[in-house]
């Protein structure tokens, strides 16, 4: 899926005298309320994130930033003479959230919030444990605060699997290799007999942490959510019933994080007039028989536009789409 007002863009990066690209996405501007910094998986690229851009282009004043590490998509490979590993992937991350974002004239009413996808939670909770008061909130995407040493064996072995799939993402064949060396996981973490802790890294943070995982996932299945839990009281839990590695992100949970955040939705744009349609409110207040009106609108107007050649206008399809987006989200 593609978000049609997304733009490709690099950051330079002057890694000990070498001069190489960092590929990310952004939708919205850098001055805005909410800033969105979105860290795909191991050996996913800043499309993986795509998806969720698409719902959340709806909202107004926000800035979602999805980017490639070194290797990876449109991103520049390492000289051969570097290893791929987490400390370089953070390294970067950093190296760009201070010059695109930490840059921008500051107020005590921005927020800063990470997503983070599996290896990119870990390095978002790492992001977190050095920035701490700069970061509003976190994200983390099927990874808990515990990591089983086997389903870290699991993953690697799906790695080797996936040859096809990660020549398709444009992967550099090297960052396959070290992927699966020992010392490509070069930040510090605790560990025990089953796999690696990393609670102690949000041991000082005031902000809000969220899990999204599914239930019966091979990396954060449900048992380990409720272990983050109780190391952490505060964490919210979203549960998906569903299985695999990493979760997907349906409306419902757009919908949660949306108020959660206090998002506001856009203005919907007509000729001659701008108006906010405050569907909550509207939800919120009316009877059964008003969502069986909003569910007869919705189903009138797919049937005209599939009958018709004639184009909706934009506030319209607005309007469609957010009685939609907020009409899931009540059900």
């Amino acid at each position: 899926m593609s978000v049609e007002s997304v733009s490709s863009e690099f950051h330079l990066i002057n890694d000990g005298g070498f001069n190489r690209k960092v590929a990310y996405s952004r939708l919205g501007e850098f001055n805005a309320k909410h800033i969105f910094l979105c860290l795909p998986g191991l050996l996913e690229t800043r499309e993986s994130f795509h998806p969720l851009l698409a719902m959340v282009e709806q909202f107004d004043d926000c800035c979602w930033i999805s980017i490639d590490y070194c290797g990876r998509g449109n991103s520049d490979q390492l000289p051969t003479s570097e290893q791929y590993a987490f400390s370089k992937y953070l390294a970067d991350t950093q190296d760009l959230i201070e010059t695109l974002i930490q840059s921008q004239k500051q107020s005590s009413s921005r927020k800063f919030h990470l997503i983070g996808t599996s290896m990119g939670g870990i390095l978002a909770m790492h992001l977190v444990n050095r920035l701490n008061h700069k970061v509003d909130s976190v994200v983390l995407n099927d990874i808990g605060f515990y990591l089983q040493w086997s389903a870290l064996m699991s993953l690697y072995q799906n790695i080797k699997k996936s040859d096809g799939q990660m020549i398709e993402l444009n992967v550099d064949a090297r960052a396959i290799e070290d992927v699966q060396r020992s010392s490509h996981f070069d930040l510090h973490y605790e560990f025990d007999l089953l796999g690696m802790r990393f609670y102690s890294l949000l041991k000082d943070f005031n902000g809000q942490v969220i899990l999204l995982h599914n239930a019966e996932s091979p990396i954060c299945s449900l048992n380990i959510a409720n272990q983050s839990k109780t190391k952490f009281p505060t964490l919210k839990v979203w549960t998906l019933d569903k299985s695999g590695h990493p979760a997907n992100w349906e409306e419902s949970m757009v919908m949660k994080l949306s108020q959660l955040m206090r998002l506001k939705p856009k203005l919907m744009e007509n000729t001659d007039i701008q108006v906010s349609l405050q569907i909550p409110d509207i939800v919120k207040s009316t009877s059964a028989f008003g969502m069986d009106l909003i569910e007869s609108f919705l189903k009138t107007s797919q049937a005209y536009f599939e009958s018709t050649t004639e184009d909706p206008k934009p506030w319209f399809n607005q309007l469609v789409k957010r009685l939609k987006f907020w009409k899931g989200s009540f059900s």
